[in-house]
């Protein structure tokens, strides 16, 4: 066959039959040099032409772009930091500075560079769909390079399996400014965890149950939930007065998530929840906790098409079997559309009320530590303290100190609280507490001799009217009739 029927047949990249022998070159049988060379020629020129390549990781841009960094730099010894002249082409890329872990930063390129080995191209992009915003290599290179690129395409692919700087981490993510605006790329920001733990949190024995087994257990034993064939998908809902302790049990499922390698997503604004949950898909291996305070802002009152947006992402159909988590906390229970409500949407709806009276005791010796005496009777103060929030009782801690002073000799070290100080600090708060409720409170309109003969003329002439109008009605019939 000759070489134009090879090429015509789609064959010319078959040339493995050509084979060398050290220096010497071993032809198929009966093909003659000159089609050989035509071969190798066409074989070179195909080489030698240009192609597109052009993946899409499931992943956030800057996940993707700092795992480039380090394909790169292992595999050419590149580093991105100290880039000499002459290395990258002529419009060298943007060193962008990203969070990748909490106080830590790294610069990671961004834009189009060339490849050592490569003739061509490699270009970072953000690939937006929906919602969503995704990392995209892009590559124009000779045929020849082929190889190259999809060889680090590959090795990206295998690093963000094991690497992500986001899988198994808590962050914070906007993606709007304080305008409403949309912002051109989102910003996620890493938090702190560890600080609080689930010995800090202290509610009602039902209460505290309630959110260890619909929080903290789906969260820390995700694994666990997977082996038993029970749907890592869950929503719950925070109830409850503001202090009570929601945010802080959300704060704890931070620690606990990044712990047991959940990733954990924290969204300031209710209106971005949507948002957030499309950006949760990209990390819910093995489960992804998205956290937004204050639902009501976007779930109160009557249907309407941004209500119906979010229901829907959380409901959807290409959320059914997701394994996310979703958090949601309201101060204004009553006021959540019940649509929001039904189970399958909320698998939990959990009110956290203020502590009873033996919550209460346990958060005095939590505020308290060393300073309250192991064997200190608080069963009057907790009674006193029953209904008050988290902060109050703290409050009251601080003030049994002095509380204390009185009631120890002239010169004498407070070194414990006891029981006498700490109710005569409770009863004070106490009075401030009540007193301040009562000032708060919405005031019944004042009573004067207008107000007053309104209510009797409205009650005298409420008769007349409903006869006038049982006289119309009459009317209308006879009229009718004629």
């Amino acid at each position: 066959m000759a070489a134009k029927d090879l090429k015509d047949a789609g064959e010319v990249a078959h040339i493995a039959d050509i084979v060398y022998h050290g220096d010497k070159l071993t032809l198929p049988e009966g093909m003659e040099i000159p089609d050989a060379i035509t071969l190798l020629k066409d074989r070179q020129d195909f080489l030698e032409t240009d192609v597109a390549m052009s993946e899409t990781f499931n992943v956030f841009p800057w996940d993707g772009a700092y795992a480039l960094d380090k394909v790169l730099t292992k595999k050419f010894g590149w580093a991105a930091a100290t880039a000499t002249p002459g290395f990258f082409g002529p419009r060298p890329p943007q060193l962008v500075s990203i969070d990748i872990a909490y106080g830590q930063k790294s610069e990671v390129p961004w834009g189009s560079f060339s490849i050592p080995k490569a003739k061509g191209l490699l270009a970072t992009a953000a690939a937006w769909s929906g919602n969503r915003v995704a990392f995209q290599l892009n590559a124009k290179v000779k045929r020849k390079d082929e190889a190259t690129i999809r060889a680090i395409f590959a090795e990206v692919r295998e690093f963000l399996k094991e690497n992500s700087i986001y899988r198994g981490k808590a962050i914070k993510l906007r993606f709007c400014d304080d305008a409403g605006n949309d912002l051109d790329m989102p910003e996620p920001k890493f938090l702190e965890t560890g600080k609080l733990r689930p010995e800090h949190l202290i509610y009602s024995a039902d209460v505290q149950n309630s959110i260890e087994t619909n929080l903290f257990t789906p969260i820390s034993r995700v694994r666990d939930c997977i082996d038993n064939d029970l749907s890592v998908k869950r929503g719950v809902l925070l109830g409850g007065p503001y202090g009570t302790g929601k945010t802080l049990a959300a704060t704890v499922a931070s620690t606990l998530a990044v712990e047991a390698g959940v990733t954990y997503i924290y969204v300031p604004r209710a209106d971005e929840l949507a948002k957030a949950i499309e950006f949760a898909k990209q990390y819910q291996s093995p489960a992804c906790v998205v956290f937004c305070e204050d639902i009501d802002r976007v779930m109160d009152g009557e249907r309407d098409v941004e209500m119906d947006d979010i229901l829907n992402i959380i409901d959807g159909i290409d959320t059914k079997n997701s394994n996310i988590i979703t958090v949601l906390t309201t101060n204004a229970m009553r006021s959540i559309n019940p649509a929001m409500l039904r189970p399958g949407r909320l698998d939990a709806v959990i009110e956290v009320t203020p502590p009873d009276a033996e919550a209460v005791q346990r958060l005095l010796r939590l505020y308290g530590g060393s300073n309250v005496a192991v064997d200190a009777d608080l069963s009057a103060v907790g009674s006193e303290l029953a209904g008050c929030i988290p902060a109050v009782i703290a409050e009251v801690v601080k003030r049994a100190k002095l509380s204390q002073v009185r009631l120890n000799a002239p010169g004498e070290r407070v070194k414990l609280l006891s029981s006498d100080a700490l109710l005569d600090a409770a009863k004070t708060m106490r009075a401030q507490v009540k007193l301040l409720e009562e000032t708060s409170a919405p005031k019944d309109p004042a009573i004067t001799v207008d107000s007053t003969l309104a209510v009797v003329m409205e009650r005298a002439v409420a008769p007349l009217m409903d006869r006038i109008s049982d006289l119309e009605k009459d009317i209308s019939h006879v009229k009718d009739r004629i």
